[in-house]
């Protein structure tokens, strides 16, 4: 076995992640409660293939990683140089989505979902944050809208929510 190399690292990282994903499924499927009727496929025959597949998956890409077959990725050649992960923009991601969890029914889903959308424009580099800031907010505003007033799902509401809302109506 060879020593493992930086990407074959980030690749085990990737198989531990989707390992532990398979194990939730199993533990969470577990827990579903049957049917009183016979039937011949239960509601947990699909969520265990699913889980089943990504245990094997994720124990495919660890051996082959161990062979010391990391992937390539793709448009590099396999001379090219390993690039490291962006952290600063995996972390400007992440706090947007936790901001976009926390805020939601504090402050609706507008302004949740504004901050969410700019902090992952910001976090690719966009340059004009106030005009990326008012594309957010007006898509945002337009999801809102489309989700309540056309499909009649409820998103969580706050005041400018419900200005939209009485727009609509």
């Amino acid at each position: 076995m060879n020593k493992v190399s930086q990407a074959g690292k980030g690749e085990l990282v990737f198989a531990g992640a989707l390992f532990l994903v398979s194990l939730v499924v199993f533990w969470d499927t577990s827990g579903l409660v049957l049917p009183t009727n016979n039937t011949v496929i239960s509601p947990r025959t699909f969520p265990y293939a699913v889980a089943t597949l990504l245990m094997l998956a994720s124990l495919g890409i660890a051996w082959e990683v161990f062979r010391g077959r990391a992937a390539i990725p793709e448009g590099a050649g396999a001379d090219s140089t390993f690039q490291r992960a962006d952290f600063k923009t995996m972390l400007i991601i992440l706090i947007g989505i936790g901001l976009h969890t926390f805020l939601l029914e504090r402050t609706g889903y507008i302004i949740a979902a504004t901050i969410s959308f700019w902090s992952v424009a910001y976090a690719f580099g966009a340059k004009r944050i106030v005009r990326v800031g008012l594309i957010a907010f007006v898509f945002s505003a337009l999801v809102f809208f489309s989700f309540t007033n056309l499909l009649d799902i409820q998103l969580p509401e706050w005041f400018i929510e419900r200005a939209i809302s009485k727009v609509g109506s």
